[in-house]
């Protein structure tokens, strides 16, 4: 049997190709569509990622803080502990009940102390300096180099000093003067300097001298005050009458 066709043939045509063309749209929009599906994924991976990665740095910055914290505790409590050594290794041979005494005791009369600070401090000098007095010292590190062999370097040793800054009242300079001369002859201490002297108004009417010793304890203070003479009381003959008169409002630290 045949089949007549009474449709013209352009309408058959654009109704093919008006199929193919939705045909197409639908895929390409389902393609478009999967596309946008796998960027929107890429995109919160990365954002998921970016926020991980700042969660592992900052925990990494709070490490490293801890670390340096931690550090420098360390650092306190060697320095703590260095000090602490010292001062125990001072007290165990130089009391201070023993330096202060004589350091009151070697008052003119009219002068007294104000302010006594000691203070240790980490000194290098010549390791001939160090056999020759027979103090304990580390032996500081040697600088390695070429030129160490044509020119030979002195070696140094690093060791404990103690220093003090002693601040007084006193009458007059002769009086400052005496105190000064006393300190140099007792064989306890070394290098007595005065570091200034200046007018200082006490009380109404009443004006003294106020100055300031800087010197250090002897490196061989230990036996100095193991010895029978050293532990005589060192009282000067213008106050043998009783102690040296002292000011109201005098303190001492150390």
């Amino acid at each position: 049997m045949r089949v007549m066709n009474f449709l013209p043939s352009d309408y058959t045509e654009r109704r093919g190709r008006r199929r193919a063309n939705v045909v197409c749209m639908v895929l390409a929009g389902a393609g478009l569509l999967a596309l946008g599906t796998l960027v929107a994924l890429s995109m919160m991976g990365a954002m998921g990622v970016a926020s991980l990665r700042r969660v592992v740095e900052q925990q990494y910055e709070a490490a490293g803080q801890q670390i340096e914290q931690l550090k420098a505790l360390e650092s306190r409590k060697e320095g703590l502990v260095r000090k602490v050594e010292v001062s125990a290794d001072l007290l165990e041979r130089v009391p201070r009940s023993h330096v202060l005494a004589r350091l009151t005791n070697a008052l003119p009369a009219e002068t007294s102390i104000q302010v006594l600070v000691m203070s240790t401090v980490e000194v290098e000098v010549p390791l001939s300096e160090v056999k020759a007095s027979g103090g304990g010292a580390r032996q500081a590190p040697a600088d390695s180099g070429k030129g160490s062999s044509k020119k030979k370097r002195v070696e140094t040793v690093r060791r404990q000093e103690v220093q003090f800054r002693l601040s007084g009242l006193a009458k007059t300079d002769v009086q400052v003067a005496e105190y000064i001369t006393r300190l140099t002859s007792d064989p306890l201490f070394e290098e007595v300097n005065l570091r200034f002297s200046e007018e200082f108004p006490y009380e109404e009417g009443v004006v003294m001298r106020r100055f300031e010793l800087a010197f250090r304890l002897s490196l061989e203070a230990a036996k100095v005050l193991s010895s029978a003479d050293a532990l005589m009381p060192l009282v000067p003959a213008s106050t043998a009458d009783g102690p040296p008169p002292h000011p109201d409002g005098t303190r001492s630290e150390s």
